[in-house]
Parts: structure tokens; sequence; C-alpha cells
């Protein structure tokens, strides 16, 4: 059962940015499908807990199972809010690489060349009964940061696990760092990978705020 008010918040969040709702009509055409790396990591409830966050960004969401368990948390939590899911819905590198013995690639479902990830998630979400919590968002963290700060959307906290390399995590870190309200917290994912580290490592510092490690997450604490 959905709350009117978090239903609101979403839909007002869908309208800001369609002017519709994009789960309208929509009838999931996969069936579930929630693989995902460290979506359900106990950090990420805790901190729900803790931020009780109105509105969460998730970037980077593959097939929407870290969207999944923050809707869950926000729930368990008695937390009114709405989480937006960015993403490409693209893949990145590694699950273009068609010898992995994992065949992360066949997860792309292409149909004539094109991924079909943005179906999967949108059925996750229709499966799980999320569509008055979440809201898609299908760009690139470069066009999604620059959208929502011109509609003057921020949010209390953000997951950021779109891509492994230096230059994009950091590029990442700082664009969604702006959306952050003052005393949120920014949560980001895969730290055992050397150049996510170094990223989380050189921003911390460019910020002046304590990295605290909860591996595979590192955390950011935004000063009130």
């Amino acid at each position: 059962m959905t709350d009117t008010t978090t239903q609101s918040l979403a839909r007002e969040l869908c309208l800001k940015l369609y002017g519709e709702d994009p789960f309208a009509g929509y009838v999931p055409d996969l069936p579930a499908d929630l693989q995902g790396w460290n979506s359900t990591h106990p950090t990420l409830a805790r901190l729900v807990q803790e931020v009780r966050p109105r509105v969460i960004l998730d970037v980077g969401v593959w097939k929407g199972a870290s969207v999944n368990f923050l809707c869950q948390a926000m729930a368990k939590a008695g937390v009114e809010g709405a989480v937006i899911a960015i993403d490409t819905f693209l893949g990145s590198p590694e699950h273009w690489n068609r010898e992995r013995p994992d065949r992360i690639f066949e997860s792309l479902r292409l149909r004539h060349g094109l991924p079909g990830l943005y179906w999967q998630f949108l059925s996750n979400m229709v499966h799980r009964g999320l569509q008055d919590r979440v809201v898609p968002l299908a760009q690139t963290s470069e066009n999604a940061a620059p959208i929502l700060r011109r509609l003057k959307v921020k949010a209390d906290l953000i997951h950021i696990d779109a891509a492994h390399e230096y230059e994009p995590v950091l590029r990442d870190a700082r664009l969604f760092w702006g959306l952050l309200n003052k005393g949120g917290v920014l949560v980001g994912d895969d730290y055992p990978w050397a150049s996510v580290a170094r990223a989380a490592q050189a921003f911390a510092a460019e910020i002046g705020q304590e990295l605290v490690v909860e591996s595979p997450k590192w955390i950011l604490r935004k000063p009130r």
C-alpha cells in the first residue's frame, strides 16, 4: 500500500521532468530480474534510517536492485520519499564484453543493436509495486545533474555507482555534491577498485571532508 504523500511526491517529480507519469499505462513485458552488485549493503539501509531522506538520487542503477532496496529501507523506516533512478540504461564498457564467462552481455537485451535495460528496469519496478516511489531518469550523469539543478531538485542521500574509472567517478562526485542538501550524505560503491578509491580520496581532499569507508561503500557527509 502506498501513502498519498509519497505518491504525490513521486508524481510531482515526474511532472517536473516529463509533464506526465512514465509508468502510466505501462504493463511489464519482462519477468522480474533484480540481479545486481552490492545492492543490498547494510550501509544503505542504515543511512536511510539515519538521514530519513525525502529525495534519494541513485546514480547508476543497472536493473534496479539498489533502487528496490532503498525503497524497502524507506518504507521500513517509515520515511515518505522518492528515489530518482539515473542511468543511461545502455550498460558500462565491461557489460559489452562478449567474452566474459558470466555472459553479462546477454543482460543488455539488445534489440537491433539497442540495449533494452530500461524496459527491464521499468518491469522490475512495476513487479515490485514501486511506481509511486520511483522516478526513472534515462540520462547520462553529466546531463542528469544540470537537468535536476535547473528544476531545483535536491536530495538528502545520493548513491553513486555509475562508473569505475578515475575521471568519471571524480566527475560524478563533483556533479552530484552540488545537488546534496546540507546535512546530507553521498555514498559511493566499488571502493575496492583502485581507480574508484583514488577518485573518492581525491574528492574528499578537494572538499575537505572525512572519507569513511565501509567497503565496498565510501561515504562523505555534507556539513550543516
